[in-house]
């Protein structure tokens, strides 16, 4: 993100716990890993949104090819392009998959979109 200073985007980073060592919301440390302003970081020890992510991710969605904990989506990325709506379904992703250290390459091309 900090490479598209000038890219005007919105960045949901949402935290769950999956292994045994996530018992806890991000301290600070771990939220550093991600200082641009433009990010919120959100909390969601339930699993609320990888939950329904996971049971609207259906065509015309890229399928990704990881990330899936027990129907839970987990160290993902999605990429939407502007003025995309979570209405009714999940809106088709730019780019959908993980783990997001793996992904680089296809969230920033997505971004450039």
């Amino acid at each position: 993100m900090l490479k598209y200073p000038d890219t005007k985007m919105r960045v949901f980073v949402v935290w769950e716990p999956i292994l045994a060592s996530d018992f806890m919301p991000p301290t600070t440390g771990v939220l550093s890993r991600i200082p641009d302003l433009r990010a919120r970081h959100y909390w969601d020890e339930q699993h609320v949104l990888a939950k329904q992510m996971a049971k609207d991710a259906r065509p015309p969605q890229p399928d990704p090819s990881c990330c899936d904990h027990d129907g839970i989506l987990w160290d993902l990325a999605a990429v939407y392009p502007k003025g995309a709506r979570w209405d009714a379904a999940l809106p088709p992703a730019i780019a959908f998959d993980g783990p997001v250290v793996r992904v680089t390459n296809k969230i920033e091309t997505a971004i450039g979109k």
